[in-house]
């Protein structure tokens, strides 16, 4: 009886990573303009802080250098903001990073488990913190 219940449970899993998998494909062929690198967030927050101090405002050169970001690599107007006063930099590089490899964050703890669309393939990754 047992086993059943697991092959169901298991059955689940699989339907729910496929649908998910299926979602995610959908947003990553939707989406406009480049694939955003550390890197490039990096350059973006360099030339931000090149820029006259204005109390983060979206105003001016700021808010153009905002409108250029989200035109290059098609990110949230919020998204933008964050990089180019150099909050959650990382983080957003990595929702597109997953977002342009299919891989579906499972969080188990320290470490964060990414199922693969085209190997079924399991990998083990560890993320990079802006703290480390």
């Amino acid at each position: 009886m047992m086993g059943q219940f697991d092959d169901n449970v298991e059955s689940k899993k699989k339907s729910n990573t496929e649908k998910k998998l299926a979602a995610l494909k959908a947003k990553r062929d939707s989406h406009k303009g480049e694939w955003i690198t550390y890197e490039d967030a990096q350059e973006y927050r360099d030339r931000a802080e090149k820029l006259p101090y204005n109390g983060f405002q979206d105003i001016g050169e700021r808010r153009a250098l905002r409108i250029e970001l989200q035109e290059r690599f098609g990110l949230s107007q919020t998204e933008a903001i964050n990089i180019i006063n150099g909050f959650n930099m990382r983080d957003i590089v990595q929702v597109y990073d997953n977002l342009k490899h299919l891989k579906l964050p499972k969080d188990e703890g320290a470490e964060i488990i990414y199922v693969k669309e085209d190997a079924g393939d399991t990998v083990i990754e560890k993320l990079e913190s802006d703290y480390d």
